[in-house]
């Protein structure tokens, strides 16, 4: 479906001609305000401008297996290939003439990223799912890592959750597009699902620059305070939301003041947001710096400027924490969606595949 736009005189108008329009399941592309034109614009108040489009339909689950299986097919060939060729064996080609312990699928996965401690620890981790029973084929046991991968990532969600309505904390360093992130977030939760919300612009041992959070949360009839308070009176299933200044991991004493400002919060659910188009040792460095608070999840942005999904299970594995939403662009609200770990796996596969 192509995009449509929308031109209202309140939020609500709006948000009723997209659903009406597009559906409920709507993405969001882009808001702003918009005058009316010539001498009108001198008494009549500004209008809202909404973009918006359906979601991208997906494949069901058994259309994705089979994919995927045909996928890993075609990387068996090949490696098979490479071996009757007489060239050096490649560590998974290796691993599909039965020269190594490792399963080989994970030695695949291996090949296309995954780093080897946590190849090791994958290899491990399925063989105890499996028990005395083996994968009869290369796909299966594809298949067999694709739900042991995901299992994790969903027992590490749990774990990490907080009851209620915690402060939703966005932490992360300079550039790494957290204001934007939070901007899209709250757009989704306030405009389309009709949550109320609050954000707070926050300062540390710096000053929060992120003026355009203001500017939004006023197009969006969101508040944006800049002192924080915790007994406001709220409905009881506000959203709150603070945003930070960002923070490089090697300016000394930031830290400390980061954490101080975090306990003044009460009970928080802290996102840690990462450029994904980092190198993995940059991203690594990072979290390492920002695990001194008590993290519940990873925000992965510029995702458009990457498609080495690798580096996505490097971290959750690295980490421990769950990614729990990816965002690409710098459009507001642009693109932003829940981090869905089966929808990645395959999406994994699929771009070492067209990369080979």
């Amino acid at each position: 479906m192509k995009a449509v736009k929308i031109i209202a005189d309140t939020k609500e108008e709006a948000l009723r001609q997209v659903q009406a329009r597009v559906g409920a399941e709507a993405v969001v592309l882009n808001v702003r305000k918009v005058s009316a034109d010539g001498m009108a614009a001198l008494w009549s108040k500004p209008r809202i401008e909404i973009i918006a489009t359906a979601p991208k339909k997906a494949a069901a689950e058994k259309e994705v297996l089979r994919q995927l299986a045909g996928k890993v097919q075609e990387l068996e060939s090949e490696l098979s290939a490479r071996q009757q060729g007489g060239g050096t064996k490649s560590p998974a080609a290796a691993a599909v003439t039965g020269h190594t312990e490792s399963m080989p699928a994970v030695q695949i996965l291996e090949q296309v990223g995954l780093l080897p401690s946590h190849a090791r620890w994958l290899d491990d981790r399925a063989r105890n799912f499996l028990g005395v029973t083996k994968p009869r084929s290369l796909p299966e046991e594809m298949e067999l890592l694709r739900e042991v991968l995901a299992d994790h990532w969903h027992q590490l969600a749990q774990q990490h959750e907080k009851p209620g309505q915690p402060v939703r904390v966005l932490v992360g360093g300079p550039g790494s597009g957290k204001s934007t992130a939070l901007a899209k977030w709250v757009t989704q939760e306030s405009f389309l699902r009709q949550q109320p919300a609050r954000i707070w612009r926050l300062d540390t041992d710096r000053p929060n620059t992120a003026d355009f959070l203001s500017l939004h949360g006023e197009l969006l009839q969101v508040p944006v305070e800049r002192v924080w308070e915790h007994d406001l009176d709220l409905p009881p299933d506000a959203l709150r939301f603070v945003d930070l200044p960002g923070l490089s991991p090697t300016q000394s004493g930031g830290m400390e003041q980061l954490e101080q400002v975090v306990k003044t919060l009460g009970v928080t659910e802290i996102q840690l947001v990462l450029n994904a188009a980092y190198d993995l040792a940059i991203l690594l460095r990072h979290a390492q710096a920002f695990s001194a608070l008590p993290l519940s999840g990873i925000i992965l942005t510029h995702t458009d400027e990457s498609n080495r999904w690798s580096k996505v299970w490097n971290l959750m594995l690295a980490t421990q924490l769950p990614v729990t939403y990816l965002s690409g662009g710098q459009d507001i609200p642009g693109d932003f969606q829940p981090a869905i770990p089966e929808t990645l796996f395959d999406a994994w596969i699929a771009s070492a595949m067209q990369e080979d």
